[in-house]
């Protein structure tokens, strides 16, 4: 009888509890029992539980996604699929429709600021000419693996001067949580090579996981940076962009032939610190970055460094 509750229960939302109690032989008040007081309907809220916190990651990245588009990006986080019908019942439970609804009808304090501060909000378009680990170029793109199947985020920084990637971060959704991971990275790789993070400017686009409050309350106040943004998309970021070039059509049967998210981070780790340590750049006189940087006066204080 257990199995065919659980079957029951695994197949109701796509077929109907009817159809599915009259194929496998189970009453309703059967059912009913089980699911109302048993340990079923505990090992039912627990899945459903499970599920709530990535829900919430993915709409706080992608704010204008329905179900549909949920779904796809709900399933590489778990890693399983998720009944569609089962997705809308608990959006509808736990309100989010409606609470990403209102949350659309008015912008943030930040993006009124931005919209106020349009025409200056770019500190690179004069020109300048930063030095080593002054200006960080980041941004997020996206990572197809498992022969082009499944999908992932990189967000990387590269130093505008020598082409240094101090941090980057691989996970399933372009999200906060990647960008802060991708920070703490920065910030161990800034402490390897004896340099500071206070006052360097870092330059991104105008996404919402770079205009939100975790985000520029991590930079700006916890950490003393200065913050640069885009105001014409990608054209306005041109080095995370064509490290994005290199990077991807270099690794690219690499990224696509892992199997997993963690095979692919495996892969982005050991193909990042090649990029740091071995591959030389035309750009600082046919040297790796981190050579370039010991050229300049900053050695790294680990040899684990990025």
């Amino acid at each position: 009888m257990d199995e065919r509750i659980e079957l029951v229960d695994k197949h109701r939302e796509e077929h109907g509890l009817n159809a599915c109690l009259r194929a496998l032989n189970v009453s309703k008040g059967t059912w009913h029992y089980r699911m109302r007081g048993g340990s079923k309907a505990a090992e039912r809220e627990e899945r459903d539980r499970a599920l709530h916190q990535p829900v919430v990651e993915i709409i706080r990245s992608h704010p204008s996604y329905g179900y549909r588009r949920i779904r796809p990006d709900l399933e590489e986080a778990i890693g399983e699929v998720v009944n569609g019908k089962r997705l809308r019942r608990l959006l509808n439970e736990w309100e989010l429709n409606v609470h990403r609804s209102a949350a659309r009808s008015r912008p943030s304090e930040i993006r009124t600021i931005l919209a106020d501060a349009e025409g200056h909000l770019n500190l690179l378009k004069e020109g300048r000419c930063p030095g080593p680990l002054e200006v960080l170029s980041t941004d997020f793109t996206e990572l197809r693996y498992a022969g082009g199947t499944r999908k992932a985020w990189l967000m990387a920084m590269v130093d505008v001067d020598s082409a240094w990637v101090p941090g980057w971060a691989v996970g399933p959704s372009a999200n906060r949580r990647l960008a802060l991971e991708c920070w703490d990275s920065v910030r161990d790789a800034y402490q390897g090579v004896g340099a500071e993070l206070a006052e360097i400017t870092v330059h991104s686009d105008q996404d919402s996981v770079y205009t939100s409050h975790a985000w520029l309350q991590t930079l700006l106040l916890d950490d003393g940076v200065r913050v640069s943004f885009s105001e014409n998309g990608a054209r306005g970021n041109p080095w995370i962009e064509s490290f994005w070039a290199r990077f991807k059509q270099e690794n690219a049967s690499l990224i696509t032939e892992a199997g997993s998210l963690s095979d692919l981070r495996e892969v982005v780790d050991r193909q990042m610190r090649y990029y740091n340590r071995e591959r030389r750049h035309s750009g600082v006189g046919n040297r790796p970055p981190l050579a370039y940087l010991e050229s300049e006066g900053l050695r790294p204080h680990q040899r684990c460094i990025n």
